[in-house]
């Protein structure tokens, strides 16, 4: 068994050769100044990913470190400890060997407190150390086969309906999978189902097709919708504890030739992140956002497609900041996540209760911050601009390419140029990247093709995930993002009031220094985090 290692963490992960001597230089300087524990700064400057950091940890702690693809615990180990207690001690019970029950653990503080487990076991326990996400991942997984085996035993004793069964395991796959959407698209004779899974569409092995109707039929009694309606368009919301945990799901119908096609919006809080520092922000780009939510008035927009992250960025925003001296309203449409200590009201069209009725009607509730959930037409634009103009901070959401466009745009909704240059206050353009899968990652020559659209020269290696079963074999495994901020100084209020191009204004923001997406991607794929694929696929619509 290995034994502790006096080093310091630091001098580990150095001598992994996972870490250079310049960065850890810089990291414990950062370390004396803000008091911070140095693995965690180094994971915030993305200098190390968590499994460099796991690793280092178990040498120093003398403890044997197991990579994701060995954490395959036997069914026999799993059922001695429950998921309740397996997730509420980050540990996966992996196999009894010589008299000992052999468990996996992410966090070394537990340890003391491993002594309850010994005595719901019954054996003493040998323990390994695994990265936290890789952990956390193998439980869902391990828990998650049991219940399944649990569900296929009450379906041979005939104890639950086909249907709801059925229907249950979909949503505990896309759960455990962190799915964003299920789709069910009933075709002539077909029935299909997908999954979209960072970003990309997917299958799954659908039902067959004359179960189309009654799996639908039974979201839409869940989500409370008329299922004797098929013939209009229905918005409906489900909520239901899957895997053990509470998670809301969005429900949209729309007729189709073959029937109704059912879509649903997977809402997992656990799978919210509202750390800035976890969003993939260089630091600078963070201070600078901070800078943004402090304001005491103006307007500040986070723009990109649909999916992009927005929201996450918008609530990340509002929790850095949300303190009893600060009064935080929301208008969305609708509210996705519940946050503690912030007044969020959903829109509802169909009682005349829009964006712009909500807004008017906010400006009397004495809020400092008011959070948009998108200016998408004239009269939203005009009363955010009159709440930021009468000492509120707004913040909101448009969807265009860049950051410069978003001026134009606001121009295109009928602001006045001189009043945008009087209350715009900065612009955030993001996307979301795939991030290649640590298990299959390796260097590959990319197509000279694919290098020329990048303007990449030289021979510089680049990744790429061969495919696998931890990634679904598509080769990427999770979303990182990328961001182009915009601050505004005076020279560029004074550009608004010449209601200048969108090409003007890109050219201003690169005299600015204002780091593009495609910049940032490109220095994403340069590190191996994603692949040029990648880059030009969510930033080829920029023209710089």
């Amino acid at each position: 068994m290995p034994t502790p290692d006096p080093r310091q963490l630091g001098r580990i992960l150095v001598d992994l050769g996972v870490l250079r001597m310049g960065q850890l230089q810089a990291a414990l300087a950062e370390q004396r100044r803000s008091g911070g524990r140095i693995g965690q700064i180094l994971l915030d400057r993305e200098q190390i990913s968590e499994e460099d950091l796991s690793r280092a940890i178990a040498i120093q702690k003398g403890l044997e470190w197991l990579p994701a693809g060995a954490l395959k615990p036997s069914e026999d180990a799993v059922s001695m400890v429950d998921a309740g207690t397996a997730r509420a001690f980050g540990a996966l019970p992996l196999a009894v060997q010589d008299g000992r029950l052999r468990i996996a653990v992410a966090d070394p503080e537990v340890l003391p407190l491993l002594g309850d487990l010994e005595a719901l076991t019954g054996y003493p326990l040998e323990i390994v150390l695994a990265a936290p996400a890789a952990l956390a991942d193998a439980v869902e997984q391990a828990y998650q086969k049991r219940a399944e085996k649990q569900v296929a035993a009450e379906t041979e004793a005939g104890e639950a309906a086909p249907i709801v069964r059925l229907l249950e395991s979909l949503l505990t796959r896309a759960v455990r999978d962190g799915a964003a959407d299920i789709h069910f698209e009933p075709y002539q004779g077909e029935f299909r189902i997908r999954m979209r899974v960072d970003g990309v569409l997917y299958e799954v092995d659908p039902p067959p097709p004359h179960l189309a109707t009654a799996l639908i039929s039974r979201i839409k009694v869940l989500a409370n919708l008329d299922i004797s309606e098929t013939r209009l368009p229905q918005d409906g919301r489900i909520e239901l504890v899957v895997d053990g945990r509470p998670i809301d799901f969005r429900v949209s119908t729309v007729p189709i030739q073959g029937g109704e096609s059912t879509v649903l919006r997977v809402l997992d809080r656990k799978s919210l992140r509202l750390d800035l520092t976890q969003l993939g922000l260089l630091p600078e780009e963070a201070e600078q956002l901070g800078k943004f939510v402090r304001l005491p008035h103006g307007i500040v927009l986070v723009t990109g497609p649909t999916g992009s992250g927005k929201t996450t960025t918008l609530y990340s925003l509002l929790h850095s900041v949300n303190e009893p001296d600060t009064k935080i309203l929301t208008v969305e449409d609708p509210v996705e996540y519940d946050l503690d200590g912030i007044v969020q009201v959903p829109v509802n069209d169909e009682i005349g209760v829009n964006y712009s009725r909500v807004l008017r009607t906010m400006l009397r509730q004495d809020p400092d911050i008011i959070l948009v959930g998108e200016i998408r037409d004239p009269e939203t634009a005009q009363i955010a601009v009159e709440a930021s103009l009468t000492g509120h901070l707004v913040l909101s959401t448009l969807h265009t390419n860049d950051a410069p466009s978003t001026v134009t745009r606001m121009i295109d909704l009928g602001v006045e140029p001189f009043l945008l240059a009087a209350t715009i206050e900065g612009i955030v353009a993001q996307r979301l990247l795939r991030t290649v899968c640590s298990e299959c990652g390796a260097t590959h020559d990319p197509d000279p093709e694919q290098l020329r659209k990048a303007g990449i020269t030289g021979d510089q290696p680049f990744y790429r995930g061969k495919g696998c079963e931890a990634c679904h074999f598509t080769g990427y495994s999770g979303r990182t993002a990328i961001y182009e901020i915009l601050p505004m100084d005076d020279g560029l209020r004074e550009q608004f009031l010449q209601n200048p191009s969108t090409i003007a204004l890109r050219e201003l923001a690169r005299e600015r220094k204002m780091k593009t997406l495609r910049e940032r991607a490109l220095e994403l794929a340069a590190t191996g985090r994603t692949t040029l694929d990648e880059v030009l696929r969510e930033t080829q619509t920029e023209n710089y």
